[in-house]
């Protein structure tokens, strides 16, 4: 039996203590990159200057322009081009246009420098005084990234223009490819990019589909400390509104370094399966060491957290069966998206990951997980 949790604590591994100014805060993300101990990772970070319900959403989700208007994106954007608001002719460019010219975006901001992002959770939106939000805590999310999408590359793009045309069935509204958030590398286009050392995480479904647990901390900022923080950012690190425009160097190493975990896979159906269960694998991984470390420290039941793992695990299977299901409605006439045996490849290498965690979770008595009920049997 699957069972449903809504989350498990976003401050993981390390205990928590009070950030009054920058070098606590430095301090503390220092602390969570040594305990994520992946040397390949990339991070980037994110601040917000309230303690949202629902964190880390594009603003086009929370605007509700997409109610009954599956084309609102591609209509926004050839306006724009029709109005020179964006003289791209790809649609991520105007995407990316769209979201630094305030209009609604499935691109979630995020930026390089963990500095930039304290800024963004101390500083409300520039429209706004400086302190109308000093009586709320803020956030700073640390995202650990090991696959990184180029905006100029083929692949990149061939995924957005799907997402805005709409024009592959095996793609639109599938519940397992919403899960599918890609790390796209900045693009110098406009000076706030260039001032925030700014890159994106793209949300591509209808819904907005949480990001994974594995792939963030986060780190409160209390709201008594809103106002320091904004003095030391500005007196010491010359970053207040409307002056961070970093010097742009060494982007030859920079580019090397990133090169290597440069995603240059076709976009196409095989491909989107295969990087879900990848996924899938990073998140089952990221759990049972969790699970472990709060045994050992007594913390945490690990029973109640193997509960919460089965329900993550459940969405995958219900996104694959899902997606099964209306293969199998293709009519005989047109060419499916994947063939057969690449379909039972998939669900074979899900069975098996679900099947490892399982006995991983006996060995080290973590309890007993529902792995028999979370595999897929094809027909």
């Amino acid at each position: 039996m699957v069972h449903s949790n809504n989350s498990l604590p976003k401050e993981k591994h390390i205990q928590t203590t009070a950030i009054t100014n920058v070098s606590d805060y430095i301090g503390r993300v220092n602390e969570y990159i040594k305990a994520r101990n992946q040397g390949n990772s990339t991070f980037v970070y994110r601040g917000e200057p309230d303690c949202y319900p629902l964190p880390c959403r594009p603003n086009i989700f929370r605007k509700g322009v997409m109610d009954g208007n599956p084309f609102f994106e591609k209509s926004l954007f050839d306006t724009m081009r029709q109005n020179k608001l964006s003289g791209e002719k790809r649609y991520l460019d105007n995407a990316i246009d769209a979201q630094h010219g305030e209009f609604p975006s499935r691109l979630l901001d995020v930026s390089y420098n963990c500095l930039t992002a304290l800024y963004f959770a101390v500083t409300p939106y520039y429209h706004n005084k400086e302190d109308s939000m000093d009586d709320k805590d803020g956030m700073v999310f640390v995202f650990f990234v090991d696959e990184i999408f180029s905006p100029s590359a083929q692949n990149t793009n061939d995924n957005y223009d799907a997402i805005i045309n709409r024009d592959k069935p095996w793609y639109q509204n599938k519940t397992l490819f919403e899960k599918n958030h890609k790390f796209i590398d900045h693009a110098k286009l406009n000076n706030r990019i260039i001032a925030q050392q700014g890159a994106f995480i793209l949300f591509p479904g209808d819904e907005p589909e949480s990001l994974p647990e594995y792939m963030s901390y986060g780190i409160l900022i209390p709201r008594e400390a809103k106002l320091q923080i904004r003095r030391d950012l500005k007196q010491l690190f010359g970053i207040h509104t409307g002056s961070i425009y970093p010097e742009i160097i060494n982007l030859v190493e920079e580019l090397s370094s990133k090169s290597q975990k440069l995603n240059t896979e076709d976009f196409n159906c095989q491909n989107e399966l295969n990087h879900a269960i990848r996924h899938l694998d990073k998140e089952l991984s990221y759990y049972l060491h969790y699970a472990i470390q709060q045994k050992r420290a007594g913390t945490e039941n690990p029973e109640q957290i193997l509960m919460y793992i089965e329900h993550v695990a459940d969405s995958y299977r219900r996104g694959l069966l899902e997606f099964i299901g209306d293969i199998r409605e293709v009519p005989p006439k047109e060419e499916a998206p994947v063939s057969s045996e690449t379909l039972k490849e998939v669900v074979s290498r899900y069975n098996a990951l679900i099947r490892q965690f399982s006995d991983a979770a006996r060995q080290y008595g973590l309890g007993e997980f529902s792995g028999d009920s979370l595999q897929i049997q094809l027909k």
